[in-house]
């Protein structure tokens, strides 16, 4: 069953355009500081004197191999890994992961968007795994500290349980590791991910309309949680209001102390119709007035 399950995973990563990578399951010490790890176990007879530690993470081995990728003239590196990692324990922990790291030029060929890889594409390989997966209600925490850049991540959370982790590595982790350019993330816990999925496929039928999204960011109380915000405004959103984004996290400068800025993309879409913007002003002038009764949110000028 287990196997079945990550071979499941394995495939809907791969629908999404990412490769598979195989990492040795090896790590050094600074890979172990660069995640802040440890009960990490020692090997006995390491085949590198470097890599004396089995890891317990995915995530550095697949940043080491973006960077190999990148070394070698590899312009855009999109992989995954599904795989064990291990702590000390007794008896020893074992756990099953998944882990994909996203860096270097998101389009290709002549026609493609000219940027990079940022955690809004992180975020969609995300969500269409779970999607694919069958699981639904899993939401965004709080932003993550180093080595993940503080605006541009957040925990990954099911049913209130942390199972994963999303975002962007901090540009001076990804400076260390000789990668270029802004590296998104994400790394979750097989186990929960297999307990909460379906056993059904879903077909969704793909929006006939284009979406008309608008961008607001809202001046909150820094204690609380982004997603209470992002689930108000959800609410707030009503039947029109198809997708939702958190991109950015920002604290400081003009913000007054204990509070933060939360900025969202929003996507408004109807399955019948394009939407004007006299019908979709109104809906965000709900969301607005929502946020504001309820969380006290100013919308940021």
């Amino acid at each position: 069953e287990d196997y079945a399950f990550a071979h499941r995973v394995r495939d809907a990563l791969v629908r999404t355009g990412l490769r598979e990578a195989k990492p040795l399951p090896f790590v050094s010490e600074d890979d172990l500081a660069l995640m802040g790890d440890r009960d990490a176990i020692p090997l006995a007879n390491p085949l590198r004197a470097e890599e004396a530690w089995l890891r317990t993470r995915l995530l550095p081995g697949l940043l080491h191999t973006a960077a190999r990728n990148q070394r070698w003239g590899t312009g855009a590196v999109s992989i995954f890994e599904v795989g064990t990692v291990f702590r000390s324990a007794d008896p020893v922990e074992e756990r099953r992961q998944v882990g994909l790291v996203l860096c270097g030029g998101a389009g290709e060929g002549w026609m493609a968007e000219d940027r990079g890889f940022d955690v809004l594409d992180a975020r969609g390989v995300v969500e269409a795994l779970l999607q694919d997966l069958g699981i639904d209600g899993w939401t965004l925490g709080e932003a993550l500290a180093e080595p993940f850049h503080p605006g541009r991540s957040a925990w990954i959370t099911l049913e209130d349980r942390p199972v994963g982790v999303l975002g962007e590595l901090h540009p001076r982790r990804a400076s260390s590791l000789d990668i270029e350019g802004r590296v998104a993330i994400a790394e979750l816990e097989l186990e929960p991910l297999r307990a909460a999925a379906s056993r059904d496929f879903r077909l969704v039928e793909a929006p006939r309309f284009p979406p008309v999204r608008r961008d607001l960011a809202f001046v909150i109380g820094d204690d609380v949680p982004a997603g209470v915000v992002q689930a108000t405004l959800e609410a707030g959103g009503g039947e029109l209001l198809d997708r939702s984004v958190l991109f950015d996290v920002f604290r400081g400068g003009a913000i007054p102390e204990g509070r933060k800025s939360l900025a969202f993309a929003l996507e408004f879409r109807a399955p019948d119709r394009t939407l004007t913007d006299e019908e979709v002003d109104p809906v965000v002038g709900a969301v607005i007035d929502r946020l504001r009764t309820e969380l006290g949110a100013e919308l940021r000028a």
